[in-house]
């Protein structure tokens, strides 16, 4: 048997010279490897003597450098009786049949990484490695008596020190029997990349089951897992046959988050627009949920109402070759950052095979350019579109309701999401586009008889009942004259004179004697005869202003009802200055909020100030009534 100590030497050799030595040395690695294995089964081993190919002009003496075995050591004596089993490792030479049987099995895996060609020594690429070091060692079990720690990013067998291969060893002897012991993040990755090469499993299945076992047993102390496995076992699905057993694999892995996406997708795809206000309303730019008009009890209400917007719309855009669930939901795109098996060391040639498959309707497994690659559904929904959408069914819905404040419904927001994009934009910029929800919603409500509550007309005058002329109105001055004489006796008889006898005190019954009732009686009815027997000419009406032409009907009358003094309240209000402006009318600010709201009760059935503040959701008609009047 060759001598262990030997072999390590040369291991370590290798290792040094090819990792630190120039280029232009490694020539003669050849022929120094050669004779330092022969020399070590001779039993006559000698330092070897490495020549370089050029001078050194920095070394002290120009002679050529002697490697022996204190220069691959630690800093530090070897302890005695021991004797180096790997670099920065010593071992006794007491060993037992187990330690002895594992040092070597291990030494002689770690040759398999070196590979002569031509002049040179080489490593071969760590994938390549990985596998046919690990099919040389897929048969070992050991007992490790201690637990070696590792911290190793990426864990290979040829980065790992004799005791952390013996562990891992160990671990994984438990492990196959079902056995997961709390142990370092290492050596369970370690384990997942033998099984994604079916390393020690030959048959695709059982390597499949073997990783979920791992899954499952290590959920406890390796949640890192979690985010790692299902991309894996779901590459390995792609790569290689395991159908026969598992013929849906979502099934098998369960629901994720991106499920729940996928599962709004695949219903916009089929036309099930039914119960998606919360999913509309977690994706969009306007919170419905928060306006005053939502409630509890009319959250069915407005659920069927977006049905039947998005029905709607369904048959809009698809006439124009637009598929309305990729403005909602986003659409599938190939995901450039994959790359098979992401984090773990795979050799691809032990797979089956790569094949197209489909995970669900929002991840598949395609070929693009002759190169294996994934799509996954890229989840972008159009926030304005659906913050556009759902405040369009409200203020439909506060119309056929009967809820006093009016919702104004802005293009904009979804010129916003839709902008550099020529088939959206040119579709919802055709006129007919504005009225596709307000239509379905109002269909929607006539089916199902909504319709505003009834209000009591107030000041109705019966025509029938009533005819209008205007008389001529003429003034009779002898009349006024005996008015103004009836009204000063009055007068006489209403005023106490204290100034006779100040120390006189007169009760209230005192005082109502002085006056004698039928003559006052007599009094106040001949004036209220005078009085009301002559009326006021009519008001003419106040003309309408042009520049209100542009508002709706309502808001039309409301503005037209307003005096310039009001209009300059509603301006203080948006600017602020509003009780200053009060201030420089000589009106309470009380009283003019109340005018302005009167007007606007008559006008649509609701107020525009509350706290002294413009209501927010009428803030827009005001100020376009308040630019108009400037």
């Amino acid at each position: 048997m060759v001598n262990r100590a030997v072999e390590n030497v040369v291991d370590t050799v290798v290792d040094d010279v090819t990792q630190l030595a120039p280029k232009d040395v490694r020539r003669n690695i050849k022929k120094s490897v050669r004779e330092a294995r022969k020399n070590a089964a001779e039993g006559n081993y000698k330092p070897e003597k490495i020549t370089p190919a050029l001078p050194d002009s920095n070394a002290p003496e120009n002679k050529p450098r002697s490697i022996d075995e204190s220069d691959l050591m630690y800093r530090g004596s070897a302890p005695a009786g021991s004797r180096m089993a790997y670099p920065h490792e010593y071992h006794s030479d007491n060993m037992s049949p187990q330690e002895s049987y594992m040092l070597t099995k291990i030494a002689q895996m770690r040759e398999l990484e070196i590979c002569v060609r031509g002049f040179g020594i080489v490593k071969r690429a760590i994938e390549l490695t990985i596998v046919e070091q690990g099919d040389f060692m897929a048969q070992v079990e050991d007992d490790f008596p201690r637990a070696a720690y590792c911290a190793l990013a990426t864990p290979v067998y040829a980065a790992m020190s004799n005791s952390q291969l013996r562990t891992f060893f160990t671990w994984r002897t438990d492990a196959r029997r079902g056995v997961y012991i709390r142990t370092d993040k290492p050596y369970i990755m370690l384990y997942c990349f033998e099984l994604l090469n079916k390393i020690g499993e030959n048959e695709s299945i059982k390597a499949f089951d073997k990783l979920l076992e791992v899954w499952e047993g290590c959920k406890e102390f390796a949640p890192y897992l979690n985010e790692l496995m299902p991309r894996w076992l779901k590459d390995f699905y792609a790569f290689n046959d395991v159908t026969e057993k598992y013929p849906d694999i979502k099934a098998v892995l369960g629901e994720s988050e991106a499920d729940i996406n996928e599962r709004e997708f695949t219903a916009f795809e089929s036309g099930d627009y039914a119960n998606k206000l919360d999913f509309l309303a977690g994706n969009s730019a306007y919170d419905i949920k928060g306006s005053a008009f939502y409630s509890d009890d009319k959250r069915d209400l407005i659920e069927a109402a977006c049905e039947a917007a998005l029905n709607a719309l369904h048959d809009y855009f698809s006439k124009r070759g637009i598929e309305l669930a990729e403005l909602v939901c986003g659409k599938l795109k190939k995901d450039y950052t994959w790359t098979p098996f992401k984090d773990a060391i795979v050799n691809l040639d032990t797979a089956d095979g790569f094949k197209p498959i489909r995970i669900s309707a929002a991840e598949r497994y395609c070929v693009k350019r002759g190169e294996p690659a994934l799509e996954l559904f890229d989840f972008s929904p159009s926030r304005g579109f659906i913050g556009y959408l759902l405040k369009s069914v409200e203020a439909e819905l506060r119309i056929k309701t009967g809820y006093g404040r009016r919702l104004t419904v802005k293009l904009d927001m979804v010129k916003n999401d839709f902008a550099n994009r020529t088939k959206l934009m040119e579709a919802i910029s055709a006129p007919e586009f504005v009225e596709v929800i307000p239509k379905a919603v109002g269909e929607f409500c006539a089916a199902n008889g909504i319709k505003p509550p009834q209000k009591p007309e107030k000041n109705k005058i019966d025509n029938d009942a009533y005819s209008y002329t205007r008389e001529r109105v003429e003034i009779d001055v002898s009349k006024l004259k005996e008015i103004r004489e009836r009204s000063d006796r009055l007068t006489e008889l209403l005023i106490i004179d204290n100034e006779e006898d100040p120390e006189d005190d007169f009760e209230p019954s005192e005082i109502a004697d002085q006056i004698h009732e039928e003559e006052f009686s007599e009094l106040i009815g001949e004036l209220k005869e005078e009085l009301s027997s002559h009326e006021e000419d009519e008001l003419p009406l106040r003309a309408e202003n042009p520049f209100f032409e542009d508002l709706d009907t309502d808001w039309k009358t409301f503005a037209n009802a307003l005096i310039p003094l009001q209009l300059g309240a509603l301006k203080a209000l948006l600017d602020g200055t509003f009780k200053a402006y009060s201030r420089q009318h000589d009106r309470l600010p009380e009283t003019i909020i109340e005018e302005i709201n009167t007007e606007a009760l008559a006008a649509f059935g609701d107020v525009v100030i509350e706290n002294g503040e413009i209501i927010p959701d009428y803030l827009e008609e005001i100020t376009k009534i308040v630019k108009a009047s400037a």
